[in-house]
């Protein structure tokens, strides 16, 4: 009797804890609201690899006019009719109301090839956000013109415009003089995948050499892979994501790979990096699964960053805890979101601090891989809450996540304040699908802070750029980062909850340049533009 008793009273003590959060935070799908109207065509030749597995999105604010616009990427056919309509991607203007303008074609940015990744960079240090585009074939690089289009500039650019499969993207100042470089993963030769109506599998496909280009500062750049010594050991390359894992400075690459072993590259600082997987330099980070997406987060606040990586849906997606000597613990078991993605494939990925509590909760997005599936009930996608404590609870019911028996064929999440009420929104593209956008309702009645870094010795964007948070006993780090997920990018602001503190009591920032600034006594509840050395 005492047993069911104590079993009555736990029970209801995760009842009242479900139900509590859930009155103060929602997401709800505005998709259609919005005016989002874009539909991914993957599900058009399903039977084609590049519609399998893409696409991706990316946030920005393409036309500096402070409202953060979103870019998607679309899929292709493989034998249009001539009078074929073919798809593209799209370019989303923020009207600042809540809702979207497709400005696709005015921008000039609609490629209609096989999509896969997107991200946005100031290569040019100009002030304003240039847009690269990974594809099955060429990939595209997109200058900004300043008043509202682009020119493409694959081409001119040094080569940039790389022929192959290309996948995940990171940009980031990888040699520290100012300017963005490029690395773009690759997935495999698809010229040598057995063709046919079978779907095959990634065991089945051979590998394509990752590439690292060079931003040589004068609108040019150069293929410096080999010299680098990270081509990515033609694994398959599928999720990529800069971040100083070990906080020396410069930034180090994470591979998520498909089916092979997964690699975490050692920027040594010289435009050489070492592969921390091999027996002689261990980071315990190599496992070899099918790697999808990837995040790095300070999930437990000790002011390190730690990494996150989907996988395969008979495999479980990994937690890594930083132990802050070069190496890292799974840590997936203990954490408790290893049975959060066990019997779904999963993709795209994310830390953020939806509730603004002070710590980063966890989201990834789950869809099939084999199109015969796809008329079922789908894959729900997964909101894991952090607990405070080092463990996370999946309550994505609880907040709105599975109010439907059908659910999408989630690919690449992207994560931002779209509509600048101080709480991140989600977005989620869907293969063969229309994409969801989900807005956060409630996660603003606690208190914040959101900040974008501009760079003046370091790179426009402020890329790399390490952002330390103190209020009270409430100590905080992110990284600023272009591209990560799965073929996505995020925000490029970072965003802060601060739980009940009305101020941030000191803001340090750690500038890719070595310049070191701090804020004292800065309120709560705003976004601010921090200028490096002012």
């Amino acid at each position: 009797m005492q047993q069911t008793l104590r079993n009555v009273i736990v029970i209801l003590g995760w009842a009242f804890i479900f139900n509590s959060y859930a009155s103060d935070i929602r997401f709800v799908d505005v998709t259609e609201q919005a005016g989002i109207h874009f539909e991914h065509a993957g599900g058009i030749d399903h039977r084609v690899v590049p519609a399998l597995v893409g696409s991706g999105a990316a946030w920005r604010d393409y036309d500096n006019d402070g409202r953060l616009d979103l870019y998607i990427v679309n899929s292709a056919l493989v034998r249009p009719a001539p009078d074929a309509v073919l798809p593209k991607n799209a370019l989303y203007r923020n009207n600042g109301d809540d809702t979207f303008t497709d400005v696709t074609d005015a921008a000039g940015v609609g490629d209609t090839e096989w999509g896969m990744g997107c991200a946005f960079a100031d290569y040019d240090n100009d002030g304003d956000a240039d847009l690269y585009v990974t594809n099955y074939k060429a990939n595209q690089f997109y200058r900004n013109n300043g008043d509202g289009t682009f020119k493409r500039f694959s081409s001119g650019a040094g080569g940039i415009g790389h022929n192959g499969f290309g996948a995940g993207i990171a940009w980031g100042d990888y040699d520290a003089d100012g300017y963005l470089d490029l690395y773009v993963g690759n997935y495999t030769e698809y010229s040598k995948v057995p063709q046919g109506d079978e779907v095959f599998f990634p065991y089945d496909f051979f590998g394509q050499a990752n590439i690292l280009y060079l931003n040589k500062g004068d609108g040019g750049f150069i293929n410096i892979t080999g010299a680098a010594k990270v081509n990515g050991g033609f694994h398959l390359t599928l999720g990529v994501s800069a971040a100083d894992y070990d906080a020396d400075g410069d930034l180090d690459l994470y591979l998520a790979n498909d089916t092979d072993q997964n690699i975490l590259y050692r920027n040594d600082g010289d435009l050489t990096f070492t592969n921390t997987n091999q027996p002689d330099a261990r980071s315990r980070t190599g496992d070899i699964r099918s790697g999808m997406g990837v995040t790095w987060g300070d999930y437990d606040n000790d002011g390190d960053l730690d990494l996150f990586v989907t996988n395969w849906l008979d495999e479980n997606n990994v937690l890594y805890r930083n132990d802050g000597d070069g190496t890292f613990s799974d840590v997936s078991a203990q954490s408790g979101i290893f049975a959060s993605g066990l019997g779904k494939t999963c993709w795209g990925t994310a830390f953020f601090d939806a509730d603004n509590d002070g710590d980063l909760d966890l989201f990834f997005s789950a869809g099939h891989i084999n199109p015969a599936s796809w008329e079922a009930h789908g894959q729900a996608d997964v909101f894991l809450q952090n607990n405070g404590n080092g463990t996370f609870t999946d309550i994505s019911e609880a907040i709105g996540l599975r109010e439907s028996d059908v659910y999408g064929v989630g690919r690449g999440v992207a994560v931002a304040d779209y509509d600048a009420d101080g709480d991140l929104d989600l977005f989620i593209v869907n293969s063969g699908a229309k994409p969801t956008l989900l807005r956060n309702d409630g996660g603003n009645r606690k208190h914040w802070l959101q900040i974008r870094t501009v760079g003046t010795v370091s790179n426009q964007d402020g890329v790399g750029a390490v952002v330390k948070v103190s209020a009270g006993d409430l100590h905080q780090v992110q990284q600023v980062v272009a591209g990560d997920s799965y073929l996505s990018q995020s925000s490029l602001d970072v965003e802060f909850g601060l739980a009940h503190h009305e101020k941030v009591d000191r803001i340090v920032i750690q500038w890719p340049s070595g310049i070191v600034q701090t804020l004292t006594n800065v309120q709560a509840n705003q976004r601010f533009v921090v200028v490096e050395g002012e």
